[in-house]
């Protein structure tokens, strides 16, 4: 029996460690679009399904689209540069236009909670091309009443979130050499997506969103699935660590969001810093009193 797969399991601590190495220099941004970007720039006022499949080739599938009024192409600027932005109004249609970009006829059964990707399409046509798919529902499946809000309210900030989220996980791809399904990216991306929807960045809002309750080493939310390659008794760790950190992280936007930091430089403040080292920072400072 092939037990290599073992070997690749972390440990909470050595997950804890994540951290992006943070350029001495970085350069100007926004750094000029990927070359990809321009064979997109056609699709502003066409209709979505004629140019994927006459401008840019892709295979015209048999798929029964549900909401076909609801496909559209935009573009989002980034501080790394622009990136193309396919909506879509429902989850089977989110879950057909994945497989498309992909190449595939039979669409993935995804959960209801993934409604966005930062996709690298793999169809032929449009191979290496990198962009942002997203359906329109309420953010990690969390009910408008959990937030206080009108369900058409949530549903447009949740939009909002939703593209400032996957934009960052682009960033730190292009400016800091890499994106990882990890609770340090999500709790970035997050960030930057919760101010963007919300001006402000709550920690029991983002328990809500990781499916944490705080003081407590469970999870029965979203946070699960980017520990998969942690050990299973040891993912009780991961989560309370995160719970823990949530608190340091708003306290850290709150001072950076008040002196009005850029978008730049929260990105870097939070990739540049793990999980372990922000929570040992704290401990340290409460040591002294």
């Amino acid at each position: 029996m092939d037990m290599s797969w073992l070997k690749q399991m972390q440990s909470a601590d050595e997950y804890l460690q994540h951290a992006y190495k943070i350029p001495a220099e970085m350069p100007a941004l926004p750094l000029t679009d990927e070359p990809f970007v321009a064979s997109w720039q056609e699709a502003k006022g066409r209709e979505v399904l004629d140019f994927l499949t006459d401008k840019l080739k892709l295979p015209a599938y048999d798929y029964v689209w549900q909401e076909i009024d609801s496909l559209s192409i935009s573009f989002a600027h980034t501080l790394v540069g622009m990136l193309p932005v396919l909506a879509t109004g429902c989850h089977e249609d989110f879950r057909a236009m994945e497989a498309v970009l992909n190449g595939r006829e039979q669409s993935r059964d995804l959960p209801p909670t993934v409604n966005a990707f930062t996709i690298e399409a793999r169809a032929e046509p449009v191979y290496r091309h990198r962009l942002l798919l997203l359906n329109r529902a309420p953010y990690s499946n969390i009910p408008a009443e959990a937030l206080g809000l009108s369900t058409e309210e949530w549903l447009e900030r949740s939009q909002r979130l939703r593209l400032r989220h996957e934009c960052a996980h682009y960033e730190t791809l292009r400016l800091l050499g890499g994106m990882r399904n990890h609770a340090l990216d999500e709790i970035l991306a997050d960030g930057l997506g919760q101010i963007a929807a919300f001006g402000d960045f709550d920690a029991d809002r983002q328990r809500l969103f990781f499916g944490l309750e705080k003081g407590r080493d469970t999870c029965i939310g979203r946070l699960s699935y980017y520990c998969q390659r942690v050990a299973l008794k040891e993912r009780p760790k991961v989560y309370a660590r995160v719970n823990e950190v949530l608190d340091e992280v708003a306290g850290e936007l709150k001072v950076m969001l008040a002196r009005k930091a850029t978008d730049r430089e929260i990105l870097v403040s939070l990739a540049g810093k793990s999980i372990a080292e922000r929570l040992s920072s704290t401990e340290q400072r409460y040591a002294l009193f």
